[in-house]
């Protein structure tokens, strides 16, 4: 014989039901708008320059247009002088303790292609032909496996002339539809929410001037990520070391007698000894790391050379070896070639695993599967805004997929399905942790 569930549980179960089919027809009363808010957004240029003091022309005036979006809402919203939009909605629980739920995205585009003037092109009912761009570029199941799943469907692409701006676009979209969705559904439970929209996430520096009386959450969510149920659990923390070789100056015919001291071999050495073919970003797969000399420049006037590496790794053990290896070769270059040379560390991002509660992951996971999303958890070789907050501030967040696809290329297009299927994982989400509250769990 079947065992009886209490009524207690039995009503809770069925609230919680309900709760979810009510939300449900909530989130299809928005799916119509996210296309337009997203194209309306694309067609502000907002490309963030990493020679830029701070923010470029076109990145103030996307944070400019989406202010006026999301105050008018009528929740508690800062705009920073950075830049930086914050949104603190009072929760609505009658708990006090509620932990608080923190939801991220970035509305820049990156540097690395041009992103002015894009030219949204919106596809309904995906016929599964190759789809022809401008200036040659093509996107079909060759290059995007991914694209069979969206027959029938509709995506969004540029016209091939620029990026198309998905990256991050389609997490905006999403975070100011749940806003929307949260300001004209008021009894919707939830308890408190900080959000922040950042610059400069394509230039690694989206933390740098965050605010955390505005943004501190318990638990954070960044919608900044790739196509249905992934979710970044994991990822590389990245260093960035600056080697300098102060030489001395004088001809170099006369070197043993006036001091003249090369800075150029000293680069050169400290680069074969602390980079070997094995720790190559091309000999890097999976959760390995890889040790990179990205760049060299030389002041002639000064003789100075200086190498940047870049550092990646997913283990702290081996990242604290390759510092060492860099150090230790510095330091005995310096005085087998008497020469100053300085070495300078600069944390970029860091693994938001070593900073995310045990309870972060069963809270998405939940609101996944109540909008019909598979998990995919992966561990990424690249960092977020949720990766420079682990580096600045300490604490961890998991990147959720928008459907963005081949972000900065040419031929970078969004899936709707996946950008709707988004935004349902950000409203249950303020559902999981509602109840959460109301648990005391």
């Amino acid at each position: 014989m079947r065992k009886l569930l209490a009524w207690p549980v039995a009503l809770a179960l069925l609230l919680s039901a309900g709760a979810a089919f009510a939300k449900s027809n909530i989130a299809d009363k928005y799916r119509a708008g996210m296309i337009p808010r997203f194209v309306k957004y694309v067609q502000i240029d907002s490309m963030s320059d990493v020679n830029a003091e701070w923010i470029t022309p076109g990145q103030e005036k996307m944070a400019q247009a989406l202010y006026e979006d999301i105050k008018a809402f009528g929740f508690p919203t800062h705009f920073s002088a950075d830049k930086y939009i914050y949104v603190n909605i009072p929760s609505n629980l009658n708990k006090k303790n509620a932990p608080i739920l923190g939801i991220s995205a970035h509305y820049d585009t990156t540097p690395d292609i041009i992103g002015v003037g894009v030219k949204p092109q919106v596809i309904k009912n995906y016929d599964g032909q190759p789809i022809q761009l401008k200036n040659g570029h093509v996107i079909d199941f060759n290059s995007d496996p991914y694209l069979r799943n969206m027959i029938g469907k509709t995506i969004v692409t540029s016209d091939g002339t620029t990026n198309l701006g998905a990256d991050d676009k389609a997490g905006v979209t999403i975070v100011v539809t749940l806003l929307q969705t949260l300001a004209e559904n008021p009894k919707l439970p939830h308890g408190p929410i900080q959000i922040v929209i950042t610059p400069n996430e394509d230039v690694g520096r989206s933390a740098e001037r965050l605010e955390l009386k505005y943004y501190h959450p318990d638990y954070a969510y960044d919608f900044d990520g790739g196509v249905n149920g992934e979710v970044v659990i994991g990822n590389f923390s990245a260093d960035r070391v600056v080697v300098t070789a102060q030489g001395i100056n004088g001809h170099q015919s006369y070197a043993a007698e006036n001091g003249y001291r090369n800075s150029a071999k000293p680069i050169a050495d400290l680069i074969a000894n602390a980079a070997p073919s094995q720790n190559l970003p091309n000999n890097s797969t999976g959760t390995q790391g890889y040790v990179e000399p990205h760049h060299i420049e030389y002041n002639a006037a000064d003789n100075i050379h200086m190498v940047d590496f870049r550092l990646r790794y997913f283990d702290q053990q081996e990242g604290q070896r390759y510092l060492q290896r860099i150090q230790h070769a510095a330091d005995s270059l310096a005085k087998a070639l008497d020469v100053a040379i300085k070495v300078e560390v600069t944390k970029q991002y860091e693994n938001v695993e070593y900073g995310v509660k045990p309870e972060a992951l069963g809270l998405l996971t939940a609101a996944m599967k109540d909008a019909g999303v598979t998990p995919n958890p992966k561990k990424e070789r690249a960092g977020t805004t949720s990766a420079m907050i682990m580096a600045k501030h300490g604490f961890g967040g998991y990147t959720v997929f928008t459907g963005q696809n081949n972000p900065h290329a040419f031929t970078e297009w969004l899936s709707e399905e996946d950008m709707f299927k988004a935004y349902k994982v950000a409203l249950n989400l303020v559902q999981q942790v509602a109840q959460m509250n109301v648990s005391g769990k």
